[in-house]
């Protein structure tokens, strides 16, 4: 079974819940008006218990996700080739070629603000990103298997010209 039949059952429970309270809450309001401080009394047991809930979903679900993290996996081999990206508004300094089948790490960071570095197959999918940031280098390693023109661009609000900060490598 794939993941999307998964995420539509957990949509559709979701969605029954979601609405199954908004009726208890219609319904309640329906009745006649309680003094304030049995609304208030109520009230912050509702909030305590809320918290509690919401708290007890985040761990769960913070929990339950981790195994999935991606970096983990995201070993560079010991061999891999080195190639540095600097990004600067609003551009893009880095190869212009790299090698096709072959472990590489790009080594990314910024001269100025936060920027990201979204890295779109010659399909037009994204194919990896990472963050660039100021006085940090963040190392990403792949391997491309399919040669071609990939397209670089910024994935991080960086100023006025963000929409226009590009660049791009050939993979051979």
């Amino acid at each position: 079974m794939g993941e999307g039949p998964l995420v539509l059952k957990l949509f559709l429970v979701v969605a029954v819940v979601a609405i199954a309270a908004m009726l208890l809450v219609a319904l309640y309001g329906a009745r006649a008006p309680l003094p304030q401080g049995v609304v208030n009394d109520a009230g912050y047991r509702i909030r305590k218990l809320w918290l509690g809930l919401v708290l007890v979903v985040a761990a769960a679900a913070f929990v339950l996700t981790l195994p999935f993290f991606p970096y983990p996996w995201a070993q560079a081999s010991p061999g891999a080739r080195h190639f540095e990206v600097t990004a600067a508004q609003y551009a893009f300094v880095m190869p212009a070629v790299v090698p096709a089948n072959v472990p590489i790490v790009f080594d990314v960071t910024s001269q100025d603000v936060n920027h990201g570095f979204g890295i779109y197959a010659p399909d037009g999918r994204l194919f990896a990103q990472v963050q660039a940031m100021p006085d940090y280098v963040n190392h990403l390693p792949i391997e491309f298997h399919k040669k071609g023109h990939y397209v670089v661009r910024c994935l991080e609000f960086c100023g006025i010209g963000h929409a226009y900060m590009h660049g791009g490598f050939d993979v051979r």
